[in-house]
């Protein structure tokens, strides 16, 4: 969009507002530069933790990378603001106290001994079981919360802020609770699991769907407030323009709002399966068996102790990892091809 002067609306700048008295606005960095905040939040937090784990070679090199970045900084721009400045550095210390567990577990742990464990039929079993239900939960959560998400998002009516309420509640109820909540509901003596039992022989207890329904539970809230967040930034007045055009109201929400909007549906898919893969309480309530991964996970923990569990959950942890960056990637791609149109 260009401004009454002419000139794009750049990163900050009002859209359409008029240039500063001189007819220029300040320049704004398109891309990301060395600065203190860098040294602040990536490299001081990451040559704590090689320090600490011994990895000396390593909190070097970083070290290095500091100093050359510094000194050609110092030659980039004007200076950071200092209260920034004092912000970095207390986010700092928050990302030191998240990276230092995750990489002191991927450091001090054997890598034959993580091979090992992936080879182990079990944990392949349990892995394969908790992606695919964590998938199937999520598909549900995608079908069911994004309609809710959009009426959240384009009406006012008496009673909201208790649906809104009501679709956070699983994120603040203890999930051990949560399980057994849901087993009163779905268990063999639950108002829907007896009925289903004795009428159809369906067991939603300590099966596979049990899971899926505790992974259901945790995970929807994350896309219901995704996606309402996604479809209060797109003005309602570009669907009617849409709808005076010819489309339906579902026509204009498929060809218009959803478009404008998969940023924030695709962040709320991925945070809901990765919230479902990570469950562990509510569904060692409802469906301790066939086991997950964390299911798996917790029993060696109390048979076998630490030392055994460790490669375990290393694996798990270099999963995580490859799921995390992997779709990060795929959002990012998504991002460039939208930017470049």
């Amino acid at each position: 969009m260009t401004g009454p002067d002419g000139n794009r609306d750049a990163p900050g700048r009002p859209a359409g507002s008029a240039a500063p008295e001189g007819g220029v606005w300040p320049s704004v960095p398109r891309y990301a530069r060395f600065s203190a905040f860098t040294c602040l939040l990536v490299l001081i937090p990451f040559f704590i933790v090689f320090l600490l784990l011994g990895l000396y070679a390593m909190a070097g090199a970083i070290l290095a990378a500091g100093v050359i970045g510094a000194l050609a900084a110092r030659r980039q721009g004007p200076k950071s603001d200092r209260p920034l400045i004092v912000f970095s550095a207390i986010g700092g210390l928050l990302v030191l106290f998240i990276i230092l567990p995750i990489l002191n577990l991927l450091f001090t742990t054997e890598p034959a001994r993580i091979l090992a464990m992936a080879r182990d039929p079990s944990v392949r079993d349990a892995l394969a079981l908790t992606l695919s239900a964590a998938a199937i939960a999520t598909l549900i959560s995608v079908l069911l919360g994004i309609p809710l998400g959009y009426v959240l998002a384009r009406e006012e009516f008496v009673g909201k802020p208790v649906v809104e309420g009501i679709v956070d509640m699983p994120v603040v109820i203890p999930h051990t609770i949560a399980g057994i909540a849901l087993l009163f509901i779905f268990g063999r003596a639950g108002i829907v699991g007896a009925p289903l039992k004795s009428a159809f022989h369906i067991l939603l207890s300590d099966s596979y769907w049990g899971i899926v329904l505790a992974m259901l539970f945790v995970g929807v809230p994350f896309i219901v407030n995704h996606s309402r967040d996604g479809f209060l930034k797109v003005d309602p007045r570009m669907e009617n323009v849409a709808r005076s055009l010819g489309a339906s109201r579902l026509g204009a929400f498929f060809r218009v709002t959803v478009p404008l909007t998969w940023r924030a549906l695709l962040s709320g898919a991925i945070m809901t399966w990765a919230r479902a893969i990570s469950e562990f309480g509510s569904v060692a309530v409802i469906a301790y068996y066939p086991k997950t991964i964390n299911t798996l996970l917790f029993e060696w923990y109390n048979f076998f102790g630490y030392a055994y569990t460790k490669p375990l959950a290393a694996l798990l942890l270099l999963v995580a990892l490859a799921i995390f960056v992997t779709l990060r990637a795929v959002a990012g791609l998504k991002r460039a091809e939208h930017d470049r149109t």
